[in-house]
């Protein structure tokens, strides 16, 4: 099968049963899709330990602690506001982590501390880290319909990006060395199709209506698809530098977990502060 047919295939059934999870299941701030964020961030900590040590290596803490960060920050948004629960489990991760390299340091004079020590403290930020601004999300009065504006435009962006960079962008790649297959085509293309669904979102959506002018619906798809682009680059990047193709090879057509929350990951947070300043 051809990797547009796998990733048609990945695009018809994945997305429309996300997008039914946070519709139909908004109960108890979206605990479902809190439990799913929770679990993608378990295999994606999995595959970013892959990519940052060897096999005969560990990271100072356990690779599924990134867990506890979302875990944690709904739990402290949810049930407990006033308690910086969230803050203490990233510190206390820290510190253990800190504490273990005082003994594990020693096997090698303290020459790769640093090196195993920022490895270690990446492997919490990345996923885990970023993934509690999707978790912030829920907290808004309107956070069904933000959560599906947010997916709308990073995977819209994803899917006209590789639509257009197929049909017109032959001629017009290699413009960044991390990704050469990457087009003129392909990033255009995908910035003025988020632009279009941004604004149709926001004029056929009452309550986004409400939020936004089309103006800045017209902003927010255009900042939203740089910053998605970026992510996506960025975790390129990741790749090569651990000569790997796949992040990994849990979804069909996709690769790993990595592949497909790169952009997400990193637009989730520029999305609550552009939400948070324009409406």
């Amino acid at each position: 099968m051809t990797s547009l047919g796998k990733r048609l295939i990945l695009t018809f059934t994945s997305v429309p049963a996300l997008f039914s999870l946070i519709y139909f299941l908004p109960q108890h701030h979206h605990l479902g899709f809190a439990i799913l964020t929770v679990l993608a961030v378990f295999s994606g900590s999995y595959e970013m330990r892959g990519m940052l040590f060897s096999s005969d290596e560990k990271p100072l803490v356990p690779y599924w602690t990134p867990i506890l960060l979302p875990a944690m920050q709904f739990v402290e948004s949810v049930y407990m506001p006033t308690i910086p629960i969230l803050d203490i489990t990233f510190v206390l991760l820290l510190i253990a982590g800190f504490s273990k390299e005082i003994f594990v340091g020693a096997k090698d004079d303290f020459s790769t501390t640093i090196d195993r020590v920022g490895r270690t403290v990446f492997l919490l930020i990345y996923p885990g880290y970023f993934s509690i601004f999707l978790i912030r999300i829920l907290l808004h009065q309107q956070s069904t319909n933000l959560l599906l504006m947010l997916f709308l435009l990073v995977f819209g962006n994803d899917t006209f990006a590789y639509i257009f960079g197929m049909w017109l962008g032959k001629k017009n790649r290699n413009i960044v060395a991390v990704s050469p297959n990457k087009s003129i085509a392909g990033f255009v293309g995908g910035i003025l199709s988020t632009m279009l669904l941004s604004l149709l979102w926001v004029r056929f959506i009452p309550s986004m209506r409400s939020m936004f002018s089309l103006g800045e619906a017209l902003l927010i798809g255009f900042l939203l698809a740089i910053v998605s682009d970026i992510g996506d680059l960025v975790e390129s990047a990741f790749k090569r530098g651990a000569k790997v193709k796949d992040s990994g090879t849990i979804i069909f057509g996709r690769g790993g977990i990595l592949d497909s929350i790169d952009s997400l990951l990193a637009s989730a947070p520029f999305f609550i502060v552009l939400v948070a300043l324009l409406s």
